[in-house]
């Protein structure tokens, strides 16, 4: 999954860069291994920051969730957990409910 991270008049480290595409490929390949690509955008407002996840996964697919804190990881991990919760109803809304059981005792 390619993970673009950039900040809004905002300069950041190479450890957020590292911390962004880590959290978030585990969160989003949890559910689904399809992923195209992600973006992370970072931006201060006064004394907020604010963090915006979209994530492309395919097929017409994508989501989006935004959170703001005071601190930027803090930011970044409710906007994440946001989007793990959208991923994840989505994948258990794909779900194909429908399928046979399969058959695993003896016949007699």
């Amino acid at each position: 999954m390619k993970i673009l991270t950039s900040g809004q008049q905002l300069d950041l480290g190479d450890s957020l860069r590292a911390y962004v595409e880590e959290h978030l490929t585990a969160a989003v390949s949890k559910y689904m291994d399809n992923a195209i690509e992600a973006n992370v955008v970072f931006r201060l407002d006064g004394s907020m920051y604010h963090c915006q996840c979209t994530v492309h996964i395919g097929a017409g697919i994508s989501m989006q969730a935004a959170a703001e804190g005071n601190d930027i990881y803090v930011s970044f991990d409710q906007a994440l957990d946001k989007l793990a919760k959208q991923v994840r109803r989505d994948k258990r809304k794909r779900r194909n409910h429908h399928q046979r059981p399969t058959e695993t005792g003896d016949a007699a």
